[in-house]
């Protein structure tokens, strides 16, 4: 008989411990997974061109994700270009302050007044800076390069919410 109540308090533990756990794993937020990216892009081609950049982000994990981004700097000093890039992300989150690089590939055109004088598909590298300032609000800062048939760095910055 010993050994069955041992093996029966044991298993009211198990049960209990459980059961009060469940509740406090409830109370921890969950991180959303979804980031989407309203922001002005300025980018270098000759000349500084400005306009929208929107982009959206899946985070896969505790670091790591994927994201997608249109960007149309096209208007100012009759330079400018059009994007959309595919990237893995890497992310790290201090505090309300989250630090990020992006890698991937990048479809895109640039030019002047007149003509195409660049572009194609190529490479992205960038990184950014988050400050959150609300659960879901956070102002973002960021910079990139696109690299086919010459380098196009740009600059970023705006929104970003979680979703």
């Amino acid at each position: 008989m010993t050994h069955l109540h041992a093996i029966i308090a044991a298993a009211a533990i198990a049960a209990t411990g459980a059961l009060a756990a469940a509740p406090l794993h409830a109370q921890i937020p969950r991180a959303r997974p979804w980031k989407l990216t309203l922001a002005g892009e300025a980018l270098h081609s000759g000349a500084w061109g400005f306009g929208p950049h929107l982009s959206i982000r899946r985070d896969l994990g505790a670091h790591w994700g994927v994201e997608l981004t249109a960007a149309l700097p096209a208007f100012g000093s009759n330079n400018g270009g059009a994007a959309v890039d595919l990237a893995a992300t890497y992310a790290t989150l201090d505090g309300p302050t989250e630090l990020g690089g992006t890698l991937g590939v990048s479809g895109f055109l640039v030019g002047d007044a007149s003509e195409f004088t660049g572009g194609g598909v190529g490479v992205i590298a960038g990184g950014h800076v988050t400050q959150w300032v609300a659960p879901a609000l956070g102002f973002t800062a960021g910079a990139t390069i696109r690299i086919a048939m010459g380098a196009y760095p740009s600059l970023y910055a705006g929104l970003t919410l979680r979703l």
